[in-house]
C-alpha cells in the first residue's frame, strides 16, 4: 500500500508542478483516493492498536505469572507491532503529503 501511496503522490505532484487546474472530476478524484488511503490508514491504526494492548498486556501477564510461553508469545506481538508501527508511520505521513498536495491542486 505504501508503494502505490507514494505512486499515487508522485503522480499529484506532477500534475501539480506542471501548472494547469485540474477538473472538478479529477479533483473529485483526487478526493476520493485520499478517502481510501484515510481508511487505510485508520484499519492499520486500529490493528496496531490492538497489538501494542496485546504487548503491553503480555507483558503484564509475564510479570504477574512468569512463563515462558507467554514471554514467547510476547515477543512474537512485539515483532508484529514494529512492523505495524513503521507501516503506519509510512501511512500517516503519505496521507498528510495528499492533503498538502490536493490543496495545491485546488488552488491552481
Amino acid at each position: 500500500m505504501l508503494k502505490t501511496l507514494e505512486d499515487y503522490a508522485l503522480i499529484l505532484e506532477q500534475r501539480a508542478s506542471q501548472g494547469t487546474p485540474l477538473s472538478s472530476e479529477e479533483l473529485l478524484s483526487v478526493r476520493t483516493h485520499i478517502g481510501f488511503f484515510q481508511h487505510e490508514r485508520l484499519v492499520h491504526e486500529l490493528v496496531m492498536i490492538l497489538f501494542a494492548i496485546l504487548t503491553v498486556g503480555g507483558f503484564l501477564f509475564f510479570v504477574a505469572m512468569p512463563e515462558y510461553l507467554v514471554l514467547a508469545l510476547d515477543v512474537l506481538f512485539l515483532g508484529l507491532l514494529i512492523p505495524y508501527i513503521k507501516h503506519y508511520y509510512g501511512l500517516e505521513n503519505g496521507v498528510q503529503k495528499l492533503y498538502s498536495l490536493y490543496s495545491r491542486l485546488e488552488r491552481l
